[in-house]
């Protein structure tokens, strides 16, 4: 009898397997992940043509020669492109693999947050395309960039937010301090996203949070990360920050930052969402039920005055706008 009940169980289980996989293809998660693997295809099949852009061909040289910083960036961008010279060699498919990669994430990550935030799977699939279809993610998808991970950092904290606002769980701040962190060693730009999560704090009921010693704790993580490549610009002099602020005065004196208010119209979205991410915007600041996660608001609202304010081009607000169609999504269901 043992031996009979064995043998029913092994005969049943290729079918509870088939039944799992058939599971998780039809979850949420799994029809995410299928959507970002036809995504990463895509921009790999089509990332073999043009040749190396000319900041490309500075990051390859840049990931032959490791360091924890760089003149013109942190060190993340170059590190990827050094792990992708040792998997790939020096073909254009490979060098942009992960940059095609990170856009997967992205889509993924956008459609789980509309998620958390409340939609069910026809909001979630309405703002993981929408982010997916942006002119900066189409770009940032075939063309290896700090941009590409600073895009994907930026939804990585606002993801972490909702669910640190969602769960009223002060640990996410552990979390959210390294991917800060992370951002930091990509791209100076987060130092707005961080001014955008303080202000959110301070003037929003996550207030709360500032007697928790698990903000306090993240501040650490994000400093510890961030550690390196600071440590790299006090040795040099910051002469990081003495390139970026040359680099804006060029640009500020051929008015690439012009037009940065229309940018935000036509460049950092796809025309088509911009009633989407608008709706987001209102559901966050006006919606009853938006005001529970009205920090995400203050995320995108402080970081645009400030580059406003400072003249930054208007692709430097675009990793702020995946959040704001997910939550245009889940209100527009609703």
């Amino acid at each position: 009898m043992p031996s009979i009940g064995r043998a029913q169980s092994a005969g049943e289980s290729p079918e509870l397997r088939r039944h799992l996989w058939q599971g998780v293809l039809v979850s949420d998660l799994g029809i995410l992940s299928i959507l970002a693997l036809a995504l990463v295809l895509l921009h790999t099949l089509t990332n073999g043509n043009y040749g190396f852009h000319r900041d490309e061909l500075m990051t390859l040289d840049n990931a032959r020669h490791l360091a924890w910083g760089y003149v013109e960036y942190p060190p993340v961008t170059a590190f990827v492109g050094r792990v992708e010279l040792v998997l790939f060699g020096t073909s254009l498919r490979g060098f942009r693999f992960f940059a095609a990669v990170a856009q997967g994430l992205i889509l993924i990550l956008t459609g789980l947050a509309a998620r958390e935030l409340g939609g069910k799977r026809r909001a979630m699939l309405v703002a993981a395309l929408a982010a997916s279809v942006a002119g900066p993610a189409l770009f940032n998808g075939s063309f290896l960039s700090y941009e590409t991970f600073d895009y994907l950092c930026w939804v990585v904290v606002a993801y972490l937010v909702i669910r640190l606002l969602k769960s009223n769980d002060p640990r996410w701040w552990v979390a959210i301090g390294a991917a800060i962190g992370v951002g930091m060693m990509t791209k100076f730009t987060m130092t707005f996203l961080v001014g955008g999560v303080v202000a959110g704090v301070v003037l929003t009921p996550a207030r709360r949070y500032l007697k928790s010693p698990w903000l306090s704790c993240g501040a650490a993580v994000a400093v510890a990360v961030w550690l390196p490549n600071l440590t790299w610009l006090i040795q040099h002099h910051f002469v990081t920050l003495e390139f970026l602020k040359s680099i804006h005065a060029r640009d500020v004196r051929w008015g690439r930052a012009d037009g940065f208010l229309p940018d935000q119209l036509w460049s950092c979205t796809n025309p088509v969402t911009v009633p989407l991410w608008v709706a987001g915007l209102g559901y966050l600041f006006a919606a009853p039920d938006g005001k529970h996660y009205r920090l995400l608001g203050w995320m995108y609202v402080v970081p645009l005055l400030a580059f406003l304010i400072a003249k930054g081009r208007g692709y430097y607000l675009a990793p702020a706008y995946p959040i704001l169609l997910a939550a245009g999504a889940v209100w527009g269901e609703r």
